[in-house]
């Protein structure tokens, strides 16, 4: 009985904390967001000089981590690819700038020094570059909207945070120093930086990981239901853990983040 009561005790917990989060923690907690980059303009300086315009590329998803061991997992890897097609991803430390029941505005920033030597190439401008050092910043406003499906159609679950971008070139910008033709010279050094940078994103709900398995913004009922519908397979959408198995670990999962909503 003092087991029972125990166990109802904590989950009662989980349910109030979760349900008064901030939405920081809410889009932490769904553990990666979409990220959509919607065009920015390019100045390069030094060696060369030239301006030219990013278009718009298709959305891509970024998984939320703790890569400084703050305990806050809201860290990310920039993927550069799309601009350029640099083969490289540039770690962006997360910060919450402000924090509130229904908005947030997080603002993510790193530098990163690969010395590589990539040929890029986009709208234009094409030739070999040893980049030296990489300098970026995202700040974006997160809201609550309406729970339902992610406006991408990346995430494989309900989605309630909407992300847009916050503040002018300050505090979203990217700038890339290298080498031109991969050549050290100081005469050869150029200055890429990027600005206007137009972007949005969406992100939140609750993980499969959680007990989600319906993909909808709570753990319910519904996905009880199914874990014991599908005992004792390996259906993958009823697996939360990712074992290859339907078992008790995974209604373990959902009873004890039974409650838990968004």
């Amino acid at each position: 009985m003092r087991v029972r009561a125990c166990l109802v005790g904590m989950l009662i917990i989980a349910a109030i904390v979760t349900g008064s989060a901030q939405i920081a923690q809410q889009l932490s907690t769904g553990g990666d967001f979409v990220f959509k980059f919607n065009g920015a303009d390019y100045r390069i300086t030094g060696a060369v000089n030239f301006q030219e315009s990013f278009n718009p590329r298709n959305p891509l998803v970024f998984d939320l981590r703790d890569l400084n061991n703050d305990g806050v997992a809201l860290d990310v890897l920039l993927d550069l690819s799309p601009l350029g097609n640099i083969n490289r991803q540039v770690p962006l430390l997360g910060q919450v700038i402000s924090d509130g029941a229904d908005e947030a505005i997080v603002r993510w920033s790193g530098t990163d020094n690969p010395n590589i030597c990539v040929q890029v190439s986009d709208n234009g401008f094409s030739a070999q570059i040893l980049i030296f050092e990489v300098q970026g910043t995202l700040t974006g406003r997160v809201r609550r909207v309406p729970c339902g499906p992610d406006p991408y159609n990346l995430l494989e679950r309900n989605t309630h945070l909407a992300i847009v971008k916050e503040g002018g070139d300050r505090e979203n910008n990217l700038r890339v120093r290298a080498y031109l033709f991969c050549i050290q010279n100081p005469f050869t050094i150029i200055t890429v930086d990027v600005f206007n940078i137009r972007w949005a994103g969406s992100g939140g709900g609750l993980p499969k990981s959680l007990g989600n398995v319906n993909g909808d913004c709570a753990v319910n009922d519904a996905d009880l239901l199914q874990v014991l519908f599908n005992f004792g397979t390996n259906d993958p959408s009823t697996d939360t853990n990712g074992d290859g198995a339907v078992n008790d670990a995974d209604l373990l999962t959902v009873l004890f983040n039974f409650g838990q909503g968004v």
